[in-house]
């Protein structure tokens, strides 16, 4: 994993939608993003430790809108999330059965 990479997960896509952001500041327009939902298989923190799959179980990752039409609910994925928030996606990509 690089130095800017948080979390690592494992999973199935449980939900997945558009979501428009609101802005608290004036001047600043609100925009789309794809929230996801996961029934996570295994997980690893930025030092690739474990994590316990339960405390993860409520979470929504968020990435940009054009996810929503390249994946689906059951799609089985592995993401990786960003070291400042690791909610946010910078990489999603298939992933094989294990």
């Amino acid at each position: 994993m690089s130095s800017d990479d948080g979390m690592r997960v494992v999973g199935t896509i449980r939900s997945i939608e558009l979501h428009t952001t609101t802005t608290r500041f004036q001047n600043v327009t609100s925009r789309q993003v794809a929230k996801i939902q996961l029934d996570i298989e295994r997980a690893q923190d930025e030092e690739g430790e474990d994590l316990d799959v339960l405390n993860l179980a409520d979470l929504h990752f968020q990435g940009p809108a054009e996810l929503v039409p390249r994946f689906h609910e059951g799609d089985r994925v592995s993401i990786v999330t960003s070291a400042e928030s690791s909610l946010h996606i910078t990489s999603i990509r298939p992933a094989p059965l294990s």
